[in-house]
C-alpha cells in the first residue's frame, strides 16, 4: 500500500437486521483509520466491536454505507474478489488461535502463505522470520499441541504477519491469558506497526488503549470517543 491518504475510510457504515425482527446492531458510523496506526475498538460483550471488525475484515457486509481500503470501494466486489482482498492485504488474529495440533509451530505459520507462487522452503523462510518477531524461532519445530496459551497467541500473530499485510485484525486477543502474558501480546500487537502494518484491536480489555493512536468505543451498537460526538471515533 503506497497510497497518501487513509487506509481505511468508512462512510455512514451501519448494520441491521430484519430476521427474526428489525434490530440495529451498528448505527451509523463515518471514520477513518491512518496507515501505521495502532487502533483499538473498546466495548463490552455485545456492542458491535467484533460485527464492525467483520465489516473492516470483508468477512460481513453493512446493510447501509460505503467502504473505501487504500483508496477502492470494497462493498462493490464479488464474493471471489472479497477472499482475494482478505488474501493478499489482511492478516487476523483470532480469539481462538485456530491453530493445528499436531502440525509445528513453524508449519503453522507458513500456513498463512495463499499465494500459489511461493515455494514450500520460501515459505518456512517467511515463516522462521515472522517466528523470529513474536520471538519464538526457537521453537518453531515443537507441536501446537505443545505450545502454552501465550505461545498459541504468538504464533497465531506470527501467522498473520508472515504474508506482510497492510491491515492485521485481532479480535479479543488478550481472552483466556492471565495479565502478565496479556500484557506482552498487547506490547507484541503495538509493535506490529514496525512492520508498516495498521493494528485493530478488538477488546473490552481496557489495556489495549495504552498503546493505541486511535480508540473506537461502541456501547449498544453507538460509537462513542472522549471529547466527541455520536458517531465519531477519538483521534489521539
Amino acid at each position: 500500500m503506497t497510497g497518501s491518504g487513509p487506509l481505511i475510510e468508512l462512510r455512514d457504515i451501519g448494520l441491521e437486521v430484519t430476521s427474526p425482527v428489525r434490530t440495529r446492531i451498528l448505527h451509523p458510523v463515518t471514520l477513518e483509520i491512518r496507515r501505521g496506526t495502532v487502533v483499538a475498538v473498546i466495548g463490552p460483550s455485545g456492542a458491535g466491536k467484533t460485527t464492525l471488525a467483520s465489516i473492516i475484515g470483508a468477512l460481513q457486509p453493512p446493510s447501509e454505507g460505503s467502504y473505501r481500503f487504500d483508496g477502492r470501494e470494497v462493498l462493490d466486489r464479488t464474493r471471489n474478489q472479497l477472499a482475494r482482498f482478505r488474501a493478499d492485504h489482511l492478516g487476523f488474529v483470532f480469539q481462538s488461535s485456530h491453530l493445528i495440533e499436531e502440525r509445528s509451530a513453524l508449519d503453522n505459520v507458513a500456513l498463512g502463505i495463499v499465494d500459489p507462487a511461493v515455494t514450500r522452503a520460501d515459505g518456512l523462510a517467511r515463516g522462521l522470520a515472522a517466528l523470529a518477531h513474536v520471538g519464538l524461532d526457537q521453537i518453531a519445530g515443537r507441536r501446537a499441541a505443545d505450545l502454552s496459551g501465550g505461545e498459541r497467541h504468538r504464533v497465531a500473530i506470527a501467522r498473520a504477519l508472515v504474508k506482510e499485510p497492510s491491515l492485521v485484525i485481532a479480535d479479543e486477543p488478550t481472552a483466556a491469558l492471565d495479565q502478565a502474558t496479556g500484557r506482552e501480546i498487547l506490547d507484541l500487537l503495538g509493535s506490529v506497526v514496525d512492520r508498516g502494518a495498521t493494528v485493530l484491536i478488538v477488546s473490552h480489555d481496557q489495556r489495549a488503549t495504552d498503546r493505541a493512536d486511535q480508540v473506537i468505543r461502541i456501547v449498544d451498537g453507538r460509537f462513542f470517543g472522549e471529547g466527541t460526538t455520536e458517531n465519531t471515533a477519538e483521534q489521539r
